[in-house]
């Protein structure tokens, strides 16, 4: 059993660090656009915030305001060296805050099935770890027995 949550726990950490190995190496958004809004949506550079219209174009680390009962969508494009639509993904903001505009915002982050990922990072990380999990899974699992043994106490050495 032991062996089995061994092997278990080591496929399980080489799928994470798949995950993030790939999302770290993948290049950030072609284009971030505000799509859609709804009540007072503001913008700042580093300088005042000012309104944002609809279509804007927006940039990585661009901060966004919202008052109360406004929301934002941002959606963010990676092109093909065509020009054309390779990938998008939406982030919704809602309710009064400031938000940054980031490019591995939570619903955007790559893994290595999306294209431009990095897969043969990605592959050398989980071969790794499943040759982990084939070593661990051939190490014998007997228990060791008590350390001491018989009327005296004496102690058993391993």
């Amino acid at each position: 059993m032991a062996k089995i949550l061994k092997t278990a726990a080591l496929a399980l950490f080489a799928m994470c660090v798949v995950g993030t190995a790939s999302a770290q190496n993948a290049s950030g958004p072609d284009k971030i656009v505000l799509e859609a809004k709804a009540g007072s949506v503001m913008t700042s550079r580093g300088a005042e915030y000012q309104t944002v219209s609809v279509g804007n174009l927006l940039t990585v680390g661009e901060s966004m305001m919202l008052a109360d009962e406004s929301s934002a969508t941002v959606v963010y494009y990676w092109v093909d060296k065509d020009g054309d639509v390779e990938r998008k993904c939406t982030q919704k903001y809602t309710g009064a805050n400031t938000y940054v505009i980031d490019q591995n915002c939570c619903d955007c982050m790559a893994a290595a099935w999306v294209p431009g990922a990095n897969r043969g990072g990605a592959a050398i990380i989980l071969g790794a770890g499943l040759i982990g999990a084939a070593i661990l899974n051939g190490m014998d699992d007997v228990p060791p027995g008590p350390l001491s043994t018989g009327p005296n106490g004496s102690i058993r050495h391993l």
